[in-house]
């Protein structure tokens, strides 16, 4: 006799007001504190099966083991009912400090019936339409943010190759131009669906994602859209009367398929990554920071050995070998020399280089002599001796920008990646100094020389194939050379 949307009100209302108590009565709880415990553990259930899909379809397979199976709506406007649980705390609780009755076979009887009537609601029935005009049955549904509706007459095999779990995605590059974006190496393996005349392959995505698609017939296409454009709900998987902003049709175009016009459709990244060009290959061919540590830490420096990939070995008079892969430059150490070597952390602090809402995160090593002293370091911010306590420090402030005529290329991991030019200012250097990677400028105040190795923005990242301290969208990599050695 009522909408289902009002029964399910009245039902909330009904649920939230007696269950506390049941729950209270069930646990044996005799104290005001324990009491407001219950109501706040029905809160807190009833919210999460309203708004986490994910804690609501927990909750109906628990309940499918039972012989009262229930499906839950998931519909933050039901959250209107939780005043009730004041109601309840207020009225209800008053019982609290009465005596508690003897329990008979009957009032335990009662309960239980009790506790059921707190989550059993009705079951949803099967339409049969026979011969009533206008009845159709329930289409299917899935929890999705879009779906691809085959609308051929035949059954269709489709192709779907989601990016890999390690790749991390700036969604506002990524969609501002997902073709240039992505490169194929990003995506996993191909999953194959049978899709049948009618129906409809749910596609989720609960923030930013992308997906290439093909099928015979059908060239590799890129799908790419947000979880804000296209937030998961439960969508029709038929192509009857669906959302025409959810559904990307699959469709006949002569001999060949086709997918309908979307927003959410793009060229697929090219077969072949081009190669970084003009100013992007000065950048992408430069050799990278990187270290080892000897096991003594310390030792004379019995010769050094270089490569011509820019890294050293570096032999100690133990026979022991450390390498450093840096500029030639910022190796000033010679035979004899006693070198002190240490690892570098930095976990925390604010530099100005650093992106929004970011703490400088770093690895590093510092080596010592009578003579030089050197600190190489690699993560998101600028190698600057206050990092280990030596003066003068040389403090400058650091601005990166994009490096001029260079768009951003894909490297070996197909990760996107965008160099950086720095313009150090501050009391720490002359004027305003600018460097490329591949560049070294002149601190002031005795600090030595800032050699700049890398700088580099990865918007788009496949985060198992590179060796930064941790998973960052900015690589800094730098090194500082000093002529005298620390007091």
């Amino acid at each position: 006799m009522l909408p289902g949307w009002l029964t399910g009100k009245l039902s909330d209302l009904a649920g939230l007001l007696v269950a506390p108590a049941v729950l209270a009565s069930l646990l044996r709880v005799t104290s005001r504190r324990g009491f407001l415990g219950a109501h706040v553990a029905i809160g807190a259930g009833f919210s999460a099966i309203k708004l986490v899909p994910e804690a609501a379809r927990a909750v109906e397979a628990l309940m499918a083991l039972t012989p009262l199976p229930w499906r839950i709506t998931v519909d933050p406007t039901d959250l209107v009912a939780l005043p009730v649980l004041l109601i309840s705390y207020r009225v209800l609780g008053e019982a609290m400090g009465r005596p508690a009755p003897a329990r008979p076979v009957a009032h335990r009887l009662a309960l239980m019936a009790g506790s059921l009537a707190c989550v059993a609601t009705s079951k949803e029935q099967p339409i049969t339409c026979g011969d009533v005009e206008g009845c159709a049955p329930p289409q299917p549904q899935e929890l999705a943010s879009l779906v691809i509706g085959n609308a051929t007459e035949a059954e269709q095999l489709i192709r779907v190759r989601r990016l890999r779990e390690s790749v991390r995605v700036d969604c506002g590059v990524l969609l501002d131009d997902p073709t240039r974006a992505l490169s194929r190496d990003l995506f996993a393996n191909a999953e194959t669906w049978l899709i049948a005349p009618g129906r409809a392959l749910p596609l989720g995505n609960a923030g930013c994602d992308a997906t290439l698609i093909d099928a015979d017939g059908l060239p590799l296409t890129l799908l790419a859209w947000s979880a804000a454009e296209f937030p998961e709900q439960e969508l029709v998987t038929s192509t009857e009367n669906p959302r025409a902003d959810r559904m990307i049709t699959l469709q006949r175009a002569g001999a060949r398929l086709e997918l309908a016009d979307h927003p959410a459709i793009f060229p697929a990244p090219p077969i072949e990554t081009p190669a970084p060009a003009g100013a992007c290959g000065a950048s992408a061919g430069g050799s990278g920071l990187d270290w080892t540590v000897p096991v003594s830490r310390a030792g004379v420096l019995a010769g050094v050995t270089s490569s011509p990939d820019g890294c050293h070995a570096l032999t100690l008079d133990r026979g022991e070998t450390f390498f450093l892969c840096a500029p030639a430059e910022a190796i000033p150490f010679s035979e004899g020399d006693v070198l002190h070597v240490s690892a570098v952390a930095i976990d925390g602090g604010r530099y100005p280089e650093l992106l929004q809402d970011q703490l400088a995160l770093a690895r590093g090593l510092h080596i010592e002599s009578e003579t030089h002293a050197v600190l190489a370091l690699r993560g998101n911010v600028l190698a600057r001796w206050s990092m280990v306590g030596r003066q003068p420090g040389a403090h400058f402030s650091a601005d990166l920008s994009p490096l001029a005529a260079c768009g951003g290329y894909h490297d070996a991991c197909g990760s996107l990646v965008e160099p950086l030019e720095a313009s150090l200012l501050g009391d720490g250097v002359s004027g305003v100094v600018s460097l490329r990677p591949g560049e070294s400028a002149a601190l002031a105040e005795g600090a030595g020389a800032l050699f700049l190795v890398r700088a580099d923005d990865m918007p788009v990242r496949d985060a198992e194939c590179f060796t930064v301290p941790v998973d960052q969208p900015r690589l800094l990599e730098s090194v500082l050379v000093a002529a005298t050695a620390a007091p």
